[in-house]
């Protein structure tokens, strides 16, 4: 008893801050104990939606891997009305247990269960409004059309607060769901439905069954009234469940299903594993969450026909379904290997595109996969054992440098001997945790290949090489000089060096040499001067690069490169250049250029360029014929400040429309950008326009931040209120932190907008408090009337992400305040802790008593 008093006392102080845990000085990390083998869990519940109240029981099936005297369960706030226990083919019979408010203890007295015992635990308990793992939504005063819906999300520990289990992702179990719903309610879970019955109060139970192990962060739970619509894929349920307002947008956003099923089962030569393939459309969801057999989306994903022009689910979707075999089939044993669910999921989604729309499509998205996860996986190593809280794995190493990775490894290896070590990964792993040193195994088994140092590169150590690349030619001898640096302080990367040459006549020529110190030199031979020199001609490193060679050179890899990427690098380097000639290349390849993403490219580089030449290629690019070159060209227009000509282009725009909802919100963007006097009286006026996730309202709303006056103050603080549409509360919360910025506001405004953006944090909408907290962290030490609110966030929210956020924002006030004014707030701070002692003292006090005196059967 004396451990589980102390156990508490250490949970209270770090609920009331007293130790201090910093980024950097996290603790090395493994995965979860198995005293048990947790075989079956199965839930009986009863969901009331509108009183946000789950009752039932979850019957837990399992065989003791040794001996143990108790079985913790994860269970966060359960109200628990007893616990019985079964051994073998033993009747349940009530046993003691502790529940502290973060597990259930289950305590087996003088009997312990032996090595190999079977055992069935059932536990009786109720769950009010959790704070988090199931979220109930309900019509509020703020959001009076928010509909009745529960939605479960369980990655990556929040099951707990809902199912009593081992909540760590290397403990995989068949479960089971009876659930007993309103009448008129879907209910959604994993697995085959066995049955649906009809009650005669009104309600309806559901039977749901997962019969092949998952682990238990994949499980869920959605209860709420949708609009369905099902097909078939090799005899298997493919079903679409969308809020009744989007049932004419099913086809368009999940028209691509039934085919990824099939391309990715004949690619990684695993069918798809499970019974069913559900997609389900809900409220204030963001992204994708792949449980097992029952993908959980965002109803923001379906669109309509007008966004449909350059607006595609298939990206989400694909890799959404590439997690039913990345993650779910096979799943990280330990968050440190987080990537290797995340990374193949992000890898997916370019390989869609690759088959569905070309190799372009492909080379294009990785392009954007690898400049973000150089960015994001600078700090930190991809396979990182050492962090906080399981949500800070979810970065830019898991999912782009985890997508670069895999590409590279494609590269490496060739693509028929990827997909060959892919489906051995996945056949000698299924329905198992896995590693990365798993991975690694399966691809040096099929290639023969000693993969260490690529693993230990990019895996194990942070960041990726920076390159300086020299070429020159010298003409007696027939040779191409290469002198190539990694200019990154930690030690070489072993690199693949590959250049492609091009002649006027003859093929290419291709040579590959490996690089393995920080400085080296190449030489080749070639038969004559190359008029093109690609360097990493297909991307097969994740690297930044700096190239030193001819301009003519870059002319001809501008217009005529095979390549996405190399035309790109090229418009890069002129962009950079910025001079006359250089623009009018970069007009002239814009012109020509068939792909959309070079296009968009083209169209960055030359807002980099600037001057009146590159802005009358971007007033001409405003005309092409494809929405994602429009935009982006539009959208560069917002550089050319007080230029009349750019005002009245975007303004006629604007009053006339695009079929592009994003176009024309890159317009009112760039239009609010360039500053023009009257701005604010014409963006009130879009204000009527209506648009898919009223991208039309947001723009002109953000458009109004931007200005040099205050002109459009009261319209953004009227569209704080709650009633407006939320994309658009949101819009004008952050476009009241960029107005802070760009105006020096008087004391009244600026009152005015700390109160507005204080209010904002009330809001029971996620999204609205981050954005709420960004424009407060943007006012700096005027927002100070804040910080209590910010600080209780910072604290007790649930979201992992709002509290960072609060945190940050807290220290940009208090930083930016006078040394007198921080002593003052830490003598506050400090007196607020001592009162906050006595009621420990209680709290101790009140917990030993319960601990005293609690046996199985109590009624707490």
């Amino acid at each position: 008893m004396d451990r589980i008093r102390i156990s508490i006392v250490l949970a209270i102080c770090l609920s009331f801050g007293t130790f201090v845990h910093t980024r950097g000085d996290e603790p090395r990390r493994s995965a979860g104990d198995r005293p048990a083998d947790i075989t079956h869990i199965t839930l009986n519940l009863g969901v009331d939606v509108p009183e946000k109240t789950v009752k039932g029981s979850a019957t837990i099936d399992l065989v003791a891997l040794r001996e143990i005297k108790s079985i913790r369960f994860d269970a966060v706030d359960f109200d628990v009305a007893d616990v019985t226990i079964a051994r073998g083919e033993g009747s349940p019979v009530p046993v003691r247990f502790v529940n502290d408010g973060e597990s259930i203890e289950v305590l087996l007295g003088d009997t312990p269960l032996a090595q190999s015992a079977p055992a069935t635990i059932i536990i009786h308990y109720t769950i009010k409004n959790p704070k988090s793992g199931l979220h109930f939504f309900a019509p509020t005063e703020e959001e009076p059309d928010t509909p009745y819906v529960v939605w479960s999300q369980g990655e990556s520990i929040t099951n707990r607060y809902w199912v009593p289990c081992f909540d760590h992702p290397n403990e995989m179990q068949t479960t089971e769901m009876i659930v007993t719903a309103a009448k008129g309610n879907e209910v959604i879970s994993n697995g085959k439905l066995l049955s649906k019955k009809e009650n005669a109060n009104d309600t309806v139970t559901f039977h749901w069954l997962q019969d092949k192990p998952h682990v238990s962060y994949l499980m869920t739970l959605i209860v709420g009234e949708f609009h369905v619509e099902s097909e078939t894929w090799r005899g298997k349920p493919v079903t679409y469940y969308v809020p009744q307002k989007h049932r004419d947008d099913v086809k368009r956003s999940f028209g691509n299903t039934a085919r990824m099923l099939e391309y990715f089962t004949k690619l990684t030569g695993v069918e798809y594993p499970w019974d069913k393939y559900a997609q389900v459309c809900t409220e204030q969801f963001g992204g994708g969450m792949e449980n097992t057999s029952a993908t959980t989306l965002g109803d923001n994903t379906l669109h309509d026909a007008r966004a449909h022009l350059d607006t595609s689910s298939d990206s989400l979707v694909a890799h959404e379904l590439a997690h039913q075999w990345f993650g779910d089939l096979v799943t990280c044993k330990d968050w440190a290997h987080l990537w290797l669910n995340e990374g193949f999921a992000s890898f997916m989604s370019p390989i869609w595109f690759e088959f569905d729309l070309g190799t372009e499509e492909y080379d294009y998205s990785i392009f954007n996969a690898m400049n973000r996860g150089f960015t994001g996986g600078k700090k930190r190593p991809v396979v990182d054992r050492h962090w906080e809280n399981p949500r800070d794995m979810f970065d830019g190493r898991a999912y782009p440098k985890g997508a670069s990775i895999l590409h590279m490894l494609r590269r490496r290896v060739g693509t028929d001997m990827f997909w060959q070590s892919v489906n051995r990964y996945l056949n000698d792993n299924r329905h198992h945790p896995v590693e990365t040193h798993d991975l690694r195994k399966a691809f040096e088994r099929v290639t023969g290949r000693s993969l260490e140092r690529f693993f230990y590169d990019w895996t194990e150590r942070p960041g990726a090489p920076s390159l300086e690349v020299a070429f020159s030619w010298n003409e007696e001898n027939k040779l191409a000089d290469f002198s190539v640096k990694q200019t990154q302080e930690a030690e070489a990367f072993h690199i693949p060096f590959e250049v492609e040459f091009h002649f006027e006549e003859g093929r290419p020529i291709t040579f590959r040499r490996e690089m393995t110190d920080k400085e080296t030199r190449f030489y080749y031979p070639l038969p004559a001067h190359p008029t093109m020199v690609l360097v990493d001609p297909r991307d097969a490193v994740l690297k930044e690069i700096k190239e030193k060679k001819g301009r003519d050179l870059w002319a001809a890899q501008l217009m005529s490169a095979p390549y996405v990427v190399q035309r790109i690098r090229a418009a890069k380097h002129f962009g950079d250049e910025g001079g006359g000639q250089d623009v009018e290349l970069l007009t002239e390849a814009l012109s020509n250029e068939s792909f959309w993403g070079v296009g968009t490219e083209i169209a960055k580089a030359l807002g980099e360029a600037g001057g009146d030449g590159a802005r009358d290629a971007l007033l001409a690019c405003m005309h092409h014929q494809h929405p994602k070159v429009r935009r982006p060209c539009v959208s560069e227009l917002g550089s050319f400040a007080d230029d009349d000509t750019v005002v009245s282009a975007l303004h006629d725009l604007i009053e006339k429309g695009d079929p592009s909802y994003r176009v024309e919100a890159a317009a009112i963007n760039a239009y609010g950008k360039v500053k023009t006097e009257g701005a604010v009286a014409f963006l009130v006026s879009l204000l009527d326009r209506d648009s898919h996730r009223e991208q039309i309202r947001s723009a002109a709303l953000r458009a109004m931040g931007e200005q040099s006056n205050t002109e459009g103050l009261l319209t953004l603080l009227d569209w704080t209120k709650p009633g407006k549409p939320r994309w658009c509360r949101i819009a004008s919360f952050s476009s009241l932190g960029s107005l802070a910025e760009n105006v020096k506001l008087t004391e009244e405004e600026s009152t005015l907008v700390v109160d507005a953006l204080t209010e904002g944090l009330d809001s029971e909408n996620r999204w609205i408090q981050g954005t709420a907290i960004r424009g407060i962290k943007q006012l700096g030490e005027d927002a100070k009337p804040a910080l209590p609110k910010l600080r209780t966030l910072a604290a007790h929210s649930p979201e992992r992400r709002i509290q960072n956020a609060a945190k940050e924002a807290v220290e940009k006030i208090t930083s930016a305040a006078p040394a007198e004014v921080q002593v003052d707030d830490l003598r506050a701070e400090l007196k607020s802790l001592q009162a906050s002692n006595g009621e420990l003292a209680d709290r101790i006090q009140k917990l030993e008593s319960m601990l005293d005196v609690k046996v199985a059967g109590d009624n707490r």
